[in-house]
């Protein structure tokens, strides 16, 4: 499936593990586990929802780890809905806070860069085909509220910054290009 290589999105070995890297983590962030490492994607992929709920993970640098500290055991059970195309992890063990979050909050919003042209002698002549699709970047930061049985209540917040990306078009050899087209 789809994976961030350097500045290209594109199919390769591991795409699609961030998808259950992500679900764990929304699982952890709910139970309100300890965050230890955590990476959002490098610029904001549209199919997780809202920016700032995402965890990216690439052998061997990025990793996503959270912390049992509730004095339990927990069992982290997952599930797989293939008719809905949906998978689910559930945390069971003894309950010792409840988890409330704040909408994420977007700052330092930065624009996409101009699209880029490439030529790609393997397409026909007067072919244009996008392989890459402009994001804009920005900071997302998301509030949560853990408060404990015992009376403690914690707030963090939790910051992702996503970069802006670049729509990517490639070309035949000989096509008109659009009046204006930035090429390498």
């Amino acid at each position: 499936s789809l994976i961030i290589a350097g500045d290209r999105t594109e199919v390769g070995v591991g795409g699609g593990v961030c998808q259950v890297s992500t679900t764990v983590y929304r699982a952890a962030f709910w139970a309100g586990f300890p965050i230890l490492e955590r990476y959002p994607h490098g610029y904001v992929v549209g199919w997780y929802g809202e920016p700032g709920w995402d965890a990216s993970i690439f052998t061997p640098h990025a990793d996503f780890r959270f912390l049992n500290d509730t004095g339990h055991y927990i069992l982290l059970q997952s599930e797989i809905d293939l008719k809905k195309g949906r998978l689910t992890f559930y945390v069971y063990g003894t309950r010792t806070r409840t988890v409330e979050a704040e909408k994420g909050v977007i700052t330092n919003r930065q624009p996409a860069p101009e699209p880029l042209y490439r030529e790609d002698p393997s397409l026909p002549s007067g072919t244009i085909k996008q392989v890459d699709w402009a994001k804009e970047g920005m900071d997302v930061t998301v509030k949560r509220i853990i408060k404990y049985d015992d009376g403690r209540v914690k707030e963090e917040k939790i910051v992702s910054r996503y970069r802006p990306w670049q729509a990517i078009y490639l070309y035949g050899p000989g096509t008109e290009l659009p009046k204006g087209a930035k090429t390498p």
